[in-house]
C-alpha cells in the first residue's frame, strides 16, 4: 500500500530537488525520508544503549566472554 504526500517548496529547493533526484523526485524524497527516519531510530537506540550501560568496550567484553564459552564447549 502506498499514500500520496503533497507539500509546497521553495523554487530554489524544487531545482535542488529535481537536479538531485535526477528525474525520480518522488524514490528520491522517500528515499530520503527513510535515510532520516533509520537516522533518528539509530540515535534514539544509542542513547538507551547509554542508559543501559551498554557500551563498545561491554560488546566486546561479551564476544569474549561468547567465544570462550564456545571454546569451553567444543571440547
Amino acid at each position: 500500500m502506498t499514500q500520496q504526500l503533497s507539500m509546497k517548496i521553495s523554487d530554489d529547493l524544487d531545482a535542488r530537488l529535481r537536479a538531485a533526484a535526477g528525474g525520480n523526485v518522488s524514490q528520491w524524497v522517500a528515499e530520503a525520508i527513510q535515510d532520516r527516519l533509520d537516522r533518528e531510530m539509530w540515535e534514539s537506540s544509542k542513547k538507551v544503549d547509554d542508559l543501559l550501560g551498554i557500551t563498545e568496550e561491554w560488546m566486546a567484553e561479551q564476544v569474549a566472554l561468547r567465544d570462550t564459552a564456545r571454546t569451553g564447549e567444543s571440547r
